[in-house]
């Protein structure tokens, strides 16, 4: 038996893997593939469409020789396209969703300033830290949805390393030696 292989084929092919497929994602989610070898800050620049929420996906690879212990996430503006102050971070249960931020699908500490123009969020995780050549996957979410939407906004992203032993120490006996003060005062 003979299968007809000509072009006619291939884009009746791909017209159904385009068409007959689902969409997963949506259109303002974001996804990006990277890795720090150190912790200078990358910037990746979002095109948001409505509805204007969605999740930004980082698979993310610790190719530096220090241990992360958190992981930092800031919206910037990109001009033309106007101020950021309309757009947050989301972290919280809102039904029927959960916009809580992840790591490998597990929930982790977080800390979120939404006030600021440039809205921050900082996850911790120093007790998973991230290990060199440890590939993982942060999920985080962005609210653009107040009046007017920014079409393009960016985000900035960057981890911070788990101190040494040494420096723990040093800060606890830091902090003992204060504490040890304010009772003599």
């Amino acid at each position: 038996m003979r299968y007809a292989t000509g072009p006619a084929v291939i884009l009746v092919f791909c017209l159904v893997m385009v068409l007959g497929v689902p969409r997963v994602a949506r259109a303002h989610d974001a996804f990006i593939i990277t890795d720090f070898s150190d912790f200078t800050p990358q910037q990746y620049e979002h095109e948001d469409e409505d509805p204007f929420k969605g999740a930004i996906d980082v698979t993310v690879t610790n190719t530096g020789t220090l241990a992360w212990g958190d992981f930092h996430f800031e919206i910037y503006e990109v001009p033309p396209w106007g101020s950021v102050e309309t757009v947050d971070f989301l972290t919280e249960i809102i039904e029927p969703d959960d916009y809580r931020p992840r790591k490998d699908g597990a929930l982790v500490s977080f800390s979120v300033n939404n006030v600021v123009v440039g809205a921050t969020l900082d996850l911790f995780f120093y007790d998973d830290p991230v290990l060199p050549s440890e590939t993982v996957n942060i999920r985080v979410y962005t609210d653009n949805t107040t009046v007017p939407h920014v079409g393009f906004f960016g985000v900035k992203m960057n981890p911070t390393p788990v101190p040494e032993p040494a420096t723990l120490l040093l800060v606890g006996f830091g902090v003992l030696s204060l504490l040890a003060r304010r009772r003599k005062a």
